[in-house]
């Protein structure tokens, strides 16, 4: 950890230096003028979790639960997590952009139950201490074009897959019989791309400071999947030197998806919901110590 911390405070103070040797040479945010930027960043998310599982057995005609995991079984509404982010911005009026995301989350618990939870099949009884966790990986490629653009404003549409892996578990004291329980830990889970349609904007009133939001949204029966999926987010930058900024956005992430699989028929309803501070580096084609884009 303190390497690290040391190769981030190194890098930030060469770039530093860099930025003061050259003279200023943007109007406004490079966010509008440069054409690469990457964002390293953590999120403090406000989580909500329900997982629905169907049983895959037709004999079974038990009810199931669409079971709220942080109300239910304990597991932790709040996380910090990693939000990185890349745009590559391409052709000879850079009015094409290449985006990338990943952001992932593994919140897990653990409770008394004071009612039977019926999940995937079985039964956890009341009165037994089980755990449980879900986890959510977001990857997500985006291509657009900017329609509106200028030395102060960017505005552009696009297209783009988020690739999402989803998995989450309760593990404790089922119910056999009326009389007979075991351990057993039961688990759903799956992997998949989902398209999406998007837009965003850009906007610098001054030389060193930013606003801007970006929105993508999809809701659709895609194969065995059906349901909506919202990624927003609208934030503040300030450009502190040459190549470097930082930034505070607010980030909302919501999935309500339906799934019929042969190995889990169920939903999920997740949220994340937060605050996220972070680190801008932008460069520029020809700048002194910059990767050569174009």
């Amino acid at each position: 950890m303190k390497k690290r911390l040391c190769f981030w405070l190194i890098s930030v103070v060469l770039l530093s230096i860099s930025g003061s040797l050259l003279a200023q040479d943007y109007e406004y945010h490079p966010a509008l003028s440069d054409n690469f930027s990457a964002i390293l960043g953590a999120m403090r998310s406000s989580n909500s979790f329900k997982v629905e599982a169907d049983s895959l057995d037709p004999d079974n005609s038990l009810p199931e639960d669409d079971v709220d995991f942080e109300d239910s079984l304990g597991v932790s509404h709040r996380s910090t997590l990693f939000n990185g982010q890349i745009r590559w911005k391409f052709g000879k009026t850079r009015k094409w952009s290449l985006f990338g995301q990943y952001f992932s989350n593994n919140a897990t618990g653990e409770s008394v139950l004071t009612e039977d939870v019926k999940w995937d099949g079985v039964i956890f009884r009341e009165g037994s201490f089980v755990g449980a966790g879900v986890k959510l990986a977001v990857a997500r490629v985006f291509v657009g074009r900017s329609f509106f653009k200028n030395a102060q404003n960017d505005f552009g549409i696009g297209i783009g897959i988020h690739n999402l892996d989803m998995d989450a578990y309760i593990e404790g004291e089922v119910k056999i019989d009326d009389e007979t329980t075991e351990f057993q830990r039961v688990e759903v889970g799956d992997s998949q791309p989902l398209p999406n349609i998007g837009a965003w904007y850009n906007f610098s009133p001054a030389r060193n400071w930013l606003l801007h939001a970006r929105v993508d949204w999809i809701s659709a029966n895609i194969g065995d999947y059906d349901g909506t999926l919202w990624n927003t987010s609208v934030g503040v930058g300030y450009q502190a030197w040459r190549h470097v900024g930082f930034d505070l956005s607010w980030q909302y992430f919501n999935l309500n998806l339906k799934v019929d699989k042969s190995d889990w028929k169920g939903g999920v309803d997740m949220t994340y919901s937060g605050p996220v501070l972070a680190m801008i580096f932008f460069l520029q084609a020809g700048s002194i110590g910059a990767v050569m884009i174009e």
